[in-house]
């Protein structure tokens, strides 16, 4: 993933994401769905072939439930479950 607003540790500059995702989707007993999401960014950059992290600098988010999310949030694991609808469709699952 690339960063959109790339950070400089010890003078240099990580400009890319190692990402950790888990998404565990939930119906509700009234029929609507809910999720709970848990993500992990690492700092990384690529340096002369080598990928070097700042897992000390790593940003965790973790929601117990969509209720309250911002916008960005929602249309992030929206597309996201939206993938692996047409992913679960594609091989007839």
């Amino acid at each position: 993933m690339n960063a959109s607003n790339p950070i400089q540790i010890d003078g240099k500059q990580y400009d890319r994401y190692s990402l950790n995702l888990a998404i565990s989707g939930k119906y509700l007993g009234d029929g609507s769905s809910d999720a709970n999401v848990a993500m992990r960014l690492i700092p990384t950059r690529v340096e002369n072939g080598e990928v070097l992290t700042a897992d000390e600098a790593a940003i965790g988010i973790a929601l117990g439930t969509l209720s309250g999310s911002d916008e960005a949030t929602l249309q992030a694991v929206g597309a996201i479950q939206a993938a692996l609808q047409s992913y679960i469709s594609a091989k007839g699952l």
